[in-house]
């Protein structure tokens, strides 16, 4: 499993799914996975800005996963969130004889996010639930970075500016620098 993790807006489902794409492997994104539910908690929390939480998350996330057959690699975007996402996530891949391979870790500047969801057209995407998303990355999701370097996974920064193609490139050539292709 390669996990794409950055902010919101930094381009983790456009590359994930040209990624998939590029070597035919499966793509899973949770916020995707929200979006499509009817649960009016869960569309009045995306709404709010706020994040779903872990419970559902993760048995949304256990359903989806345990649909995708055997391909070589999982490109996960928008988990975890937390340490304890992330923590459930090792254990969860453990159980079903499947690992982190690679983290690639999105670095882009806060006012090109900004920028970027703005411009996505969401209805989730006004200018304070931006701000309040980012927020909570800050406080909840940058600190799963540490976690993960703790237990010494792979992890790859990537400048996420540019062209996306040009980002899809670098993306491309770790991965392969990685060996995973």
């Amino acid at each position: 499993m390669i996990l794409f993790f950055g902010p919101p807006g930094s381009g983790k489902s456009v590359q994930g799914q040209l990624l998939v794409e590029r070597n035919g492997w499966a793509w899973l994104s949770t916020g995707e996975l929200f979006r499509k539910s009817t649960d009016p908690e869960v569309l009045a929390r995306l709404a709010s800005g706020e994040l779903i939480d872990d419970a559902l998350t993760n048995k949304v996330l256990a359903d989806a996963l345990g649909k995708i057959g055997n391909v070589p690699h999982i490109v996960l975007d928008g988990y975890p969130r937390n340490t304890d996402q992330a923590k459930w996530l090792i254990e969860h891949l453990e159980s079903q004889n499947r690992r982190v391979s690679a983290i690639i870790v999105f670095q882009v500047p806060e006012e090109e996010l900004t920028k970027r969801l703005a411009g996505r057209g969401r209805d989730e995407d006004n200018l304070d639930v931006i701000k309040r998303r980012l927020e909570i990355y800050h406080e909840q999701t940058r600190p799963v970075l540490d976690f993960f370097k703790s237990e010494n996974m792979p992890l790859t920064i990537i400048d996420g500016v540019g062209e996306v193609a040009e980002i899809h490139e670098r993306i491309q050539a770790a991965v392969e620098q990685l060996d995973l292709v």
